[in-house]
């Protein structure tokens, strides 16, 4: 994780958990037991977005802690981690992005093969991630991948979210569904439901329910 996010895991809505985000009284870090992907998963977000409590970006770096890093993104200048991170990798690196922008070399997910694979998600809103991406020169090169969901996604937690679009967690899940990680999908579903269910109860100040 790069150095900025160090000193900045709180957010400011309540008194909530440096890890999961979520509030102190629903924290979920301690139901967790973590698992180990084959494939890598790069989050690059800004930091705005990396202390709102709803990232599943970092729930998914919690759940998945070796095969998920996290990059900060900043309008002035490029990730330089990402950067050799991308150099650096022995296996096939892809962007994830949204299918409505796709190009007519876009893979989906279906295309792929199950192998070392890293994936880039852009951790944010759509009118966020479409901002980053315009303004990182060196993921224009990268092959991207899309994806197609014919169900609706279960993050609710904001408003504005655009019709089959996954949040970053969900987009993790088809990927491991996709490259053959099923029981890891399953895994990481459970949490995530339990994410969601613990969010709610906080936002509300109580305990969640049986």
């Amino acid at each position: 994780m790069d150095n900025a996010f160090k000193v900045k895991q709180i957010t400011k809505l309540y008194d909530s958990c440096n890890q999961c985000g979520l509030p102190t009284l629903t924290c979920i870090c301690d139901m967790v037991t973590p698992i180990n992907s084959r494939a890598k998963f790069w989050i690059l977000t800004s930091e705005r977005e990396f202390s709102r409590p709803s990232s599943t970006g970092r729930l998914l770096k919690l759940i998945n802690p070796l095969s998920t890093e996290i990059f900060l993104w900043e309008r002035t200048k490029p990730s330089q981690k990402l950067i050799e991170k991308m150099t650096n990798f022995k296996g096939k690196t892809y962007l994830l992005f949204p299918s409505e922008h796709e190009d007519s070399e876009s893979k989906t997910l279906s295309n792929l093969q199950e192998e070392m694979n890293a994936f880039i998600l852009i951790d944010g809103t759509w009118k966020e991630a479409r901002k980053i991406f315009r303004k990182c020169d060196y993921l224009k090169s990268i092959p991207q991948i899309s994806i197609k969901p014919d169900y609706e996604s279960e993050f609710t937690l904001r408003r504005g979210r655009l019709q089959k679009t996954l949040c970053t967690i969900e987009a993790a899940m088809e990927i491991l569904k996709s490259t053959g990680e099923t029981e890891q999908q399953r895994i990481v579903e459970q949490y995530f439901n339990l994410f969601l269910k613990h969010y709610k109860a906080g936002a509300n100040s109580h305990l969640p329910k049986d």
